[in-house]
């Protein structure tokens, strides 16, 4: 006859499982019913990582590095944290990177800048950028500087000479066509290089807000000829001009300040911008900035 008794090694075992089953469900049960500490699943813990937020590559000139603030950047770039592309990025979520420089040009976006001893604006886009905005072309047919010194030597011969003021510089010669020919070649080589480096990025060409419309009526902010109020507004118009064809060309997204600014150039009862003297003169004033980073949000949304 076999025996009846189980081997006490099998009573343990059989013991010690039923144990184990009876304190996970226990746990389980505890943490379900929220009378215990809760058991977070591994899956929970990815959901409470903070995401991390979109890369936003600004580059351009002054109009977009915002020189005319109190709270500039600690960089020789008249960089400053209330310009345009800090409040898109605020307003869009984004993780801004901002690479603009008062006084640069199109060339200095593709090539480290030499005057300025700083790398390439390019080198800042990533393979993880997601949106670039650009401002530039100015500073290549000295659109403002130009402006600046005819103001200069304007109120000198009244008698006047703001603080800062060269009444013996020469101004930059007007423009020739060839110039926004090249401004144009060079925006386009940008964007073909932003799309070789960041090809999920959207590329937003933002252009300048006007300093005067061609039917301004001179204002004491404004010390110009009429002829020369002629040639600010031409060379204004051709430089958007070439922008949007870049823009075209390339698909990218165009933002145009030229237009929505006509109602606050300088002499409007709401600029945009700064007149002369101002710090710096016919730049973007804290209305200007807001007014355009405006516009690029609505464009982008």
């Amino acid at each position: 006859m076999l025996s009846s008794r189980i081997p006490l090694s099998r009573v343990l075992i059989v013991v010690v499982t039923m144990a184990v089953v009876a304190v996970v469900g226990a746990v389980i049960a505890t943490a379900r019913d929220g009378s215990g500490p809760a058991v977070a699943e591994p899956h929970m813990a990815a959901k409470n990582t903070p995401a991390v937020k979109p890369r936003y590559v600004s580059m351009g000139s002054s109009f977009a590095s915002g020189p005319e603030s109190n709270k500039r950047g600690p960089t020789n770039c008249g960089r400053s944290h209330d310009n345009y592309p800090n409040r898109v990025a605020e307003a869009l979520g984004m993780r801004l990177v901002d690479v603009t420089c008062a006084g640069s040009t199109t060339s200095e976006i593709l090539s480290p800048s030499k005057r300025h001893h700083k790398p390439a604006q390019i080198d800042a886009v990533t393979a993880d950028t997601r949106l670039v905005t650009i401002t530039t072309g100015g500073n290549d047919v000295g659109y403002i500087g130009r402006l600046g010194v005819q103001s200069c030597v304007n109120l000198a011969m009244t008698g006047t000479r703001p603080l800062r003021c060269n009444a013996n510089r020469v101004p930059s010669p007007t423009p020739v066509p060839e110039a926004f020919v090249d401004v144009e070649q060079h925006m386009e080589r940008i964007v073909r290089e932003i799309k070789i480096r960041a090809p999920k990025a959207r590329i937003v060409f933002v252009d300048y807000p006007p300093v005067v419309a061609m039917t301004d009526i001179v204002c004491p902010k404004l010390p110009l000829a009429p002829w020369e109020v002629a040639e600010a507004a031409a060379v204004a118009d051709s430089l958007a001009a070439v922008t949007a064809q870049a823009a075209h060309a390339t698909g990218s997204v165009l933002v145009q300040p030229s237009q929505a600014g006509k109602a606050h150039t300088v002499c409007s009862a709401d600029p945009w911008l700064q007149g002369f003297p101002g710090s710096p003169p016919y730049h973007p004033t804290l209305a200007g900035k807001q007014g355009v980073a405006d516009l690029v949000v609505a464009a982008l949304r």
